[in-house]
């Protein structure tokens, strides 16, 4: 990692020809209606970003050599519904980082980053739509949000370095390290983590390994202790559809038990222009999510079905149906946020709909 850091640095500094920095605007706005139901309440209503966040967007890049480029990112998310900035109201909530990028030697970004646990859930999430991910509510939703997780921090990372390899017999390797920081997140941005992964794709098949770790605070409670996760994913692309699978485990220090994490879906085109997303998985938690009593035996099963279907190369309509299922101790509810509260009682089950349009630009 140092050696290869050094190179990239050493490669930028060869002098080059002067070039103008290339600056792109893009963006995502997607809305849905929503019907959420538990317990027999009710609600809908309009919830922004259901395919993928609704955002806006810079994207650079400044050629310095025939190798080596400079890029950044600024990206911020939004609620479509009120303009509201997302991700705690932050201008750039959902990634903001400056970098190198070389051919030769890989990349290498720093700054608040969608990194490796991010990164490994979007390609391993075969409904790929917030409120209708199975792996949303295995691994994000639940009270502790795991390192390798689609829907936000720690998947997301402030003060975050990351370096990821160039592809070598379709092979790529990826480092991570986040620094403590401000407590924004509580019991999470006052950690710092670890995080690598080795992933192999040959076009049809992709496999990936992730590995997580973080370090502990001074307080003693099952948030601020030391975590360590593994996550293994893998998807195939047959002519006729795209299969999916992941497992994750996590060990928390000071606590017995381990919590798991499983799911295994596909994607079936139907026409040229559309396809069913299709999910099923559960999660079982056997370390408590807090010091409180009765926080442990802390389970999820849950279900999905979508379609996409592709207007143009930018928008897109789609619509889901989800029903999540508590276990033990378990009192979740589905997102989006302005959807259903926590459930009042054990053992609630939850049920989304929802039909919504998606616009890149």
């Amino acid at each position: 990692m140092k050696k290869t850091l050094t190179a990239l640095i050493m490669a930028a500094a060869v002098p080059c020809a002067a070039s103008a920095t290339s600056v792109t605007l893009y963006g995502v706005v997607d809305v849905n209606l929503s019907h959420i139901r538990q317990d027999g309440a009710k609600v809908t209503g309009l919830n922004s970003g259901g395919l993928a966040g609704s955002r806006f967007g810079l994207r650079g890049v400044e050629k310095l050599n025939e190798d080596l480029d400079v890029i950044f990112t600024l990206e911020g998310g939004f609620d479509l519904n009120t303009g509201e900035s997302s991700q705690g109201k932050r201008l750039f909530g959902r990634q903001s980082f400056v970098g190198l990028q070389s051919k030769t030697y890989g990349t290498v970004t720093a700054g608040r980053l969608q990194g490796l646990g991010y990164r490994f859930s979007g390609e391993f999430d075969p409904m790929m739509m917030a409120p209708g991910s199975v792996l949303g509510s295995l691994t994000g939703e639940v009270p502790r949000a795991w390192m390798y997780n689609p829907l936000g921090d720690p998947a997301r990372m402030d003060n975050a370095i990351l370096y990821v390899s160039p592809k070598i017999s379709g092979f790529e390797f990826g480092y991570q390290h986040g620094f403590r920081g401000t407590d924004r997140v509580p019991g999470i941005r006052n950690k710092s983590f670890d995080l690598a992964s080795l992933t192999y794709d040959d076009g049809a098949l992709r496999v990936s390994y992730g590995f997580g770790h973080s370090s502990a605070t001074e307080n003693n409670s099952p948030s601020t202790s030391k975590h360590t996760e593994h996550a293994l994913g893998v998807r195939y692309k047959f002519s006729w559809a795209t299969l999916f699978g992941s497992y994750q485990i996590r060990k928390t220090h000071g606590y017995s038990g381990t919590d798991h994490a499983w799911q295994v879906g596909a994607r079936v085109p139907v026409s040229d222009a559309g396809a069913v997303h299709m999910a099923y998985g559960r999660v079982d938690n056997d370390t408590p999510f807090s010091n409180a009593p009765n926080t442990d035996d802390y389970g999820v099963h849950t279900w999905a079905v979508g379609y996409v279907h592709s207007l143009s190369k930018s928008t897109m309509l789609y619509s889901y149906f989800k029903q999540l299922r508590n276990e033990g101790n378990s009192r979740q509810t589905i997102f989006p946020p302005s959807g259903m509260p926590s459930p009042d009682r054990l053992h609630a089950k939850v049920t989304a709909f929802g039909v919504g349009i998606h616009h890149r630009f």
